[in-house]
């Protein structure tokens, strides 16, 4: 038991270290430090009660010595019960607002209001629960209003009908669980954290109710004709076994939990070292950018003097023309790559991204000639905060790609599909296509800066590695699916504004 609750702590320690983890991993962190505390207001209680002492020493694994500290320290026993009654409804409430936290958006009011109502449901039953409560109201009520049968009656059916509730807003919050990994499965990013957390918490989840699933209860009976206050004994599962069982069930649960947490570090890591690595090879690129684009931009410029200082025919007036015109679009592409190179400050401001979209949509429309696009927008999208310039840039250089890679099928069957949707805190846009793909060998390589698996000529390399800054940049992130000869699957996240709110 010693060892569960310093693991505890120790993953405690950890959550609240971690600056940057979501909602969730907060809430879960309380929900597990109130499980403890309910554990060790549990054993307390029991350790009060000789009749338990064989349950403390065998089942608890609770060595001697802490039994007698426990037993004979001066604390009252109604103290302990409030202490379970508080730790035990907030395990509920916690682990509610845990499953909760990843449908931020899907129910935007809704899920406030019944966060407000459940809070408002647990602490009338701590106010109920409380054993002065239940001293004075008994006094009041008996004999005058109710008599003993009924009052024990209506503790019955009450009691019944808060373990009902409680239980079920626990079943409630791993559904929740369930159906948000159906909607979400797809992100990579936010998959990893849901499957960690999803089984300490379920994990964590079963053991409360396998144990705790009486807690808060009526554990005070107040004599009012002998005006003295007993205490009930807890009620217990009547199979030994669970008790015998349930310390190394703790252990492993707390062993998965870490093992969970350990791989959450480990991925998150990854994720880092991979995004340093890009970021350090497109820093690394920007001076041989700018000093390539520098260079051939002079010797195009003297070129095109020279051709246009040339003596030709007049029939050859023509190849004159375009071989000037192939010049100044060379030109103007190596100045756009120059510009784009430059660092420069992003200027975030509130964007409704919705409104942003459509005009990319509307300013590529010469582009989408040649193709269908298909556009989705799952239901309200929140504002995020981000440069706007910048952002079309990269959303252009991944559309722009998109079309490119559909070159070789039948113009009736390219299509590009974009679909901005709001899960969990995040913003998602996706845009997909059903070209040619990319292959595994090329996959890792895509963000590196002027790395291309298309001629030279045609592609330099840029695009997509602006485009992973330009999202970093803005603390998103960007994953990509992709199957050969099947298409390929772009999707940007974006914070939402509560992240700058909060």
């Amino acid at each position: 038991m010693f060892i569960f609750v310093l693991i505890t702590i120790f993953i405690f320690i950890y959550f609240l270290l971690q600056k940057d983890n979501l909602i969730s991993s907060k809430y879960l962190a309380a929900t597990l430090i109130a499980y403890v505390v309910t554990i060790i207001a549990f054993i307390f209680y029991l350790a009060k009660d000789t009749y338990y002492y064989n349950v403390i020493n065998n089942y608890f694994s609770l060595p001697k010595s802490v039994w007698k500290y426990l037993m004979f320290t001066r604390i009252p026993k109604s103290m302990i019960i409030r202490l379970l009654n508080i730790a035990s409804l907030a395990v509920i409430y916690f682990g509610y607002c845990f499953s909760s936290s990843y449908f931020e958006k899907e129910l935007p009011n809704k899920k406030h209001n019944f966060r407000f109502i459940l809070f408002a449901v647990l602490f009338m039953q701590l106010i109920v629960y409380d054993p002065f409560i239940q001293n004075k109201s008994y006094m009041i009520f008996y004999p005058d209003l109710f008599h003993l049968d009924q009052i024990d009656l209506l503790k019955s059916l009450f009691h019944t009908t808060t373990v009902i509730f409680n239980i079920g807003i626990i079943i409630i919050s791993i559904l929740q669980l369930c159906f948000i990994y159906r909607k979400i499965y797809f992100l990579q990013f936010l998959r990893t954290y849901l499957i960690g957390e999803g089984i300490c918490y379920t994990l964590i989840m079963f053991s409360y109710i396998l144990i705790f699933w009486f807690s808060p209860a009526f554990l005070v009976k107040t004599s009012k004709i002998a005006n003295i206050i007993t205490y009930y004994s807890v009620p217990l599962k009547e199979k030994r076994m669970i008790y015998q069982i349930y310390p190394y069930y703790l252990f492993i649960t707390i062993l998965l939990c870490a093992f969970c947490i350990y791989k959450i570090v480990q991925i998150k890591r990854n994720v880092k070292n991979n995004v340093f690595k890009i970021t350090k090879e497109i820093d690394a690129a920007d001076t041989i950018s700018k000093i390539f684009c520098h260079y051939i931009k002079n010797e195009l410029l003297a070129i095109t003097s020279e051709i246009e200082l040339l003596q030709i025919e007049s029939e050859k007036e023509v190849e004159r023309k375009e071989l000037l015109s192939r010049c100044d679009n060379l030109y103007q592409r190596l100045d756009m790559i120059h510009n784009s190179t430059k660092r420069a400050q992003l200027n975030l401001a509130e964007t409704d991204m919705e409104e942003l979209l459509n005009d990319i949509i509307s300013g590529m429309k010469s582009d989408f000639r040649s193709c269908q696009v298909i556009t989705r927008i799952d239901g309200d999208i929140p504002n995020v905060m981000i440069d706007s310039v910048y952002f079309e840039q990269a959303v252009k250089n991944i559309i722009e790609n998109a079309i490119d890679s559909m070159d070789t099928i039948p113009a009736e069957d390219r299509k590009i599909s974009i679909s901005l949707q709001s899960v969990s805190n995040w913003i998602i846009l996706s845009i997909a296509d059903c070209g040619v793909g990319i292959s595994k060998e090329n996959m890792k390589n895509i963000f590196t800066p002027l790395y291309s698996s298309k001629p030279i000529s045609k592609h330099w390399g840029i695009g997509l590695a602006l485009t992973h800054r330009i999202i970093m940049a803005h603390e998103g992130k960007i994953e990509v699916d992709s199957q050969e000869k099947v298409g390929t699957n772009f999707r940007i996240m974006l914070p939402d504004m509560k992240k700058y709110i909060t």
